[in-house]
């Protein structure tokens, strides 16, 4: 298998796995809302089945998440702003790391124990991170032809800080899942646009990167 086929099915598996965790994280969690419920409490401490969607569920998808990155990195067309960008794509795995390393407290509130609070500091940066990543990954110059792709990738990426802000907000507590869900599935879909555009699979889209790139 060539790395770009490696690289595009890692990532392919990556996305199926994340929805199959959370709609079975859904499924075996007592009174779990996907509109309400933000994803970290599928392992919130002290929940019934908190261990296994730590380690089966969010370690998993970081480790998924940092395999494909680890296989782009040598063949994505990057350079400049849009490589920190990459870079900062490492954001992503962490943001799922975080639930494993420190899991919230049930409702994963404001204040807590130590975990929460660490959980909280911690999901700052990540959130503004992955915002910030694909802003910048926006600006390759591979993506200059495409113009819709560039721009929902852009937008994206202005998206997380302000979206995250709103989530945290007690007026949009009933609907705070389903923000935290929809900055999950823009990402998904930058990731597969960044992937499939900025990964040549060949000798003549590399040809077709070099050109866009002058």
């Amino acid at each position: 298998m060539q790395r770009a086929q490696l690289t595009r099915a890692l990532l392919v598996v990556s996305v199926v796995y994340v929805v199959g965790f959370y709609f079975l994280g859904a499924a075996v969690k007592p009174a779990y809302s996907q509109l309400s419920s933000f994803v970290s409490e599928y392992n919130a401490t002290g929940t019934p089945w908190a261990a296994t969607l730590t380690y089966a569920g969010f370690a998993a998808t970081a480790g998924l998440l940092s395999g494909f990155l680890i296989a782009a990195a040598p063949i994505i067309q990057v350079s400049g702003s849009s490589q920190v960008g990459f870079r900062l794509l490492w954001s992503v795995p962490f943001s799922y790391l975080i639930a494993a390393i420190a899991p919230c407290d049930a409702g994963c509130p404001v204040e807590g124990s130590m975990s929460q609070l660490l959980h909280n500091a911690l999901a700052i940066p990540a959130y503004f991170g992955m915002g910030v990543s694909v802003a910048l990954l926006s600006l390759a110059p591979g993506l200059k032809p495409y113009r819709l792709r560039r721009s929902f990738m852009f937008l994206t990426g202005v998206a997380f800080p302000v979206v995250f802000i709103a989530m945290v907000q007690p007026d949009f507590s009933p609907w705070r899942g389903l923000l935290q869900r929809s900055l999950d599935i823009a990402m998904g879909v930058s990731l597969v646009l960044a992937t499939w555009t900025l990964i040549p699979s060949n000798a003549a889209d590399v040809r077709h990167q070099e050109a866009a790139k002058r």
